[in-house]
């Protein structure tokens, strides 16, 4: 089976789309991601890992907003006549999608495979008229998909409410986690790179630096930790990593790790002794998440404090793995942490059976098992 993977970004950071089309590379497809070109980055290569192909398309039109039109059509074009021979596009969130159901018209006999990161009609920053255009777009094409993947219980009870109706085929549901750990080093990257000993509690936001995470608020917590052993540590990239590194100028107890690399992100994680998801239930979308630093946390062996986010809060009680924080404000973060900082013996102790016992359901492993499944039903086991 040759299956297109299409991805409306420069595949350098997408690690969902990565686990996917290794899977499906292992279990004999031939897969080609499709992604955006930027400069510095080759056109063609193959995935010194898995094998897999990535092709990145150019876009020739200028960059201007006023041909932003011009710039879709042409992406359209270029992604639709280079692989619409594919047996099966695997479309990545809504934008691909849409281009997908226009490769179907000039080929009818292809698959495709939609595949929601998000709650794709209520995602954070989009303005009306395409959270509206995609909901339009869902309620009428949906049913040209074979399947559907969405990435949290709740996303996926809102797509049967809404497109069940609507001639949806399947629907399934397969979490964003990591791969299983299987032995984590103990040269503590984290502390020796920020210079922090043993003793001192590091409370962990990782991913990307960007609004409505909860990145402003742990920014605004940040002079209560004067006078304590609690350190914040902020590790990622993002439009909001000035307000963090000014925070890190001002404030002994704030520091900034820049991203690493995919392979040593749990390293750096286990060296913390708890992780936050303060994701700010702006939209539906981040109401309704499940994001992979939350998976990371438990595969890294630390504890985790959240929002109040049904699906996180839902996991964390089923295993013991955490605590939910008592509404959104720096106070209230203040407050939580400290409550995890005093916990004699440390959190990460007291919670470390739990942790295994979530280790062993939550990791890429099993839950690509669902996909493999669900690939064998549109056909890749007769290949």
């Amino acid at each position: 089976m040759r299956i297109a993977n299409v991805v409306l970004n420069d595949f350098t950071r997408d690690n969902r789309v990565l686990k996917v089309a290794a899977l499906l590379q292992k279990n004999g497809a031939d897969v080609t991601v499709v992604a955006l070109h930027r400069p510095n980055l080759p056109s063609f290569e193959r995935h010194e890992t898995h094998g897999f192909a990535i092709q990145r398309v150019s876009i020739l039109s200028p960059k201007h907003r006023l041909f932003s039109l011009v710039k879709w059509l042409e992406l359209v074009v270029k992604i639709t006549w280079r692989h619409r021979a594919a047996d099966l596009w695997h479309c990545n969130d809504a934008e691909a999608f849409a281009i997908g159901l226009i490769a179907k018209l000039t080929r009818p006999q292809l698959k495709l495979v939609y595949d929601c990161h998000e709650f794709e009609s209520e995602r954070n920053g989009k303005s009306a008229w395409l959270s509206r255009s995609v909901r339009w777009m869902e309620e009428r094409f949906i049913c040209r998909a074979e399947e559907v993947i969405v990435v949290s219980p709740s996303i996926q009870a809102a797509y049967r409410d809404r497109y069940d109706s609507r001639g949806m085929k399947r629907i399934s549901l397969i979490r964003n986690v990591p791969d299983a750990r299987t032995s984590l080093t103990n040269s503590q990257p984290l502390r020796n790179g920020l210079g922090l000993v043993h003793g001192e509690f590091i409370a962990l936001y990782q991913g990307a630096l960007t609004f409505n995470r909860g990145v402003e608020t742990l920014v605004a917590m940040a002079p209560m930790l004067e006078g304590t052993s609690i350190h914040l540590v902020f590790m990622g990239y993002g439009p909001l990593e000035p307000l963090v590194k000014d925070a890190v100028s001002n404030h002994a107890h704030v520091h900034f790790q820049a991203a690493v690399p995919y392979t040593e992100v749990l390293d750096y994680t286990s060296d913390a002794d708890v992780g936050l998801v303060s994701v700010r239930p702006v939209c539906l979308s981040y109401l309704y998440c499940l994001p992979n630093k939350l998976f990371e946390s438990i595969q890294a062996g630390i504890p985790v404090l959240v929002n109040d986010l049904p699906d996180c809060v839902s996991l964390i009680n089923k295993y013991g793995i955490g605590a939910k924080v008592e509404g959104e404000e720096p106070g209230n973060w203040f407050r939580a942490i400290s409550r995890a900082s005093t916990k004699k013996p440390a959190w990460k102790k007291q919670a470390h059976s739990n942790i295994l016992h979530a280790q062993t359901d939550l990791n890429w492993g099993k839950e690509s098992q669902i996909l493999v499944e669900l690939y064998n039903r549109v056909g890749l086991a007769a290949n």
